[in-house]
């Protein structure tokens, strides 16, 4: 048990019982995946060294060290990592192994090329937690690194588990009068608004780069988008890259991705 994080109980009684490989199967799913590695690549140089904080059961990092880059790849819980290093086998530069996105301390200052944190901001519930696993991040990324940061937004509290699963009145006790979703531990996951993430980074040493909505309305539009032909559904995949990055596109997507550089 990690002598930082609280509430990894929590997180590991949900991921252990959780088929987490297959989140990316469905077309709705995988525009998540397919935004993010397009955003991924577009900051690749030859030689990087990476590491994945959260890194589930390895979409990114095994894909990542199949192109030929250095990955590591650190997961919290046990039944994921399991799954990633049955899948990764053979890969001689990818390294998984399980820890904590507060506790790097295995790692030294300056030691990665990108740091990629996917999983640990949709599992933090209090501001200092927040905090110290984004300075870890930077702690150990190199100067003029990359960073990138994955993150809910309180829509996606709202319409996927609000709406779509029937518990709007359920989740009434959670909703602020400013429209953001509590922070409650119980509930598993936390969220954001995307002005309030990225304040976390005001005073600290790095260049915001981007933000990007990696997958808008899929995750709410589901039940379409998953009966899309394949023709249909590319060309739905191209409106949503050219929009992406657009602010007035992006507060109503399921999951963010902030995009940094080290200073």
């Amino acid at each position: 048990m990690s002598k930082v994080n609280k509430y990894e109980a929590i997180i590991k009684d949900k991921y252990e019982s959780y088929t987490e490989e297959e989140r990316f199967l469905s077309k709705h799913q995988r525009v998540e995946y397919l935004t993010t590695m397009k955003y991924i690549e577009k900051y690749l140089q030859k030689g990087m060294k990476i590491i994945e904080l959260g890194a589930g059961t390895g979409a990114y990092s095994i894909e990542l060290a199949k192109k030929g880059y250095d990955v590591t790849a650190v997961e919290l819980v046990k039944r994921n990592l399991n799954v990633l290093k049955q899948n990764g086998k053979g890969i001689k530069n990818l390294h998984a192994m399980q820890g904590d996105a507060l506790d790097l301390t295995k790692f030294a200052d300056n030691s990665f090329d990108m740091v990629l944190s996917f999983g640990p901001m949709y599992h933090l519930f209090n501001e200092k937690d927040k905090m110290q696993a984004i300075k870890e991040v930077l702690r150990i990324c190199k100067n003029n690194g990359i960073v990138m940061f994955a993150y809910l937004t309180h829509a996606s509290i709202v319409w996927a588990y609000g709406v779509r699963n029937g518990y709007i009145d359920k989740l009434q006790y959670a909703i602020m009068d400013n429209g953001a979703i509590k922070d409650v531990p119980e509930e598993i996951f936390s969220s954001y608004f995307i002005e309030d993430f990225k304040k976390q980074f005001k005073n600290l040493s790095i260049k915001h780069l981007k933000d990007v909505a990696t997958d808008s309305l899929f995750n709410e539009m589901r039940d379409y988008v998953d009966q899309l032909s394949d023709e249909k559904y590319e060309m739905l995949l191209d409106y949503h890259f050219k929009t992406c990055e657009r602010k007035d596109m992006q507060g109503v997507s399921s999951h963010m991705l902030y995009i940094g550089k080290k200073l």
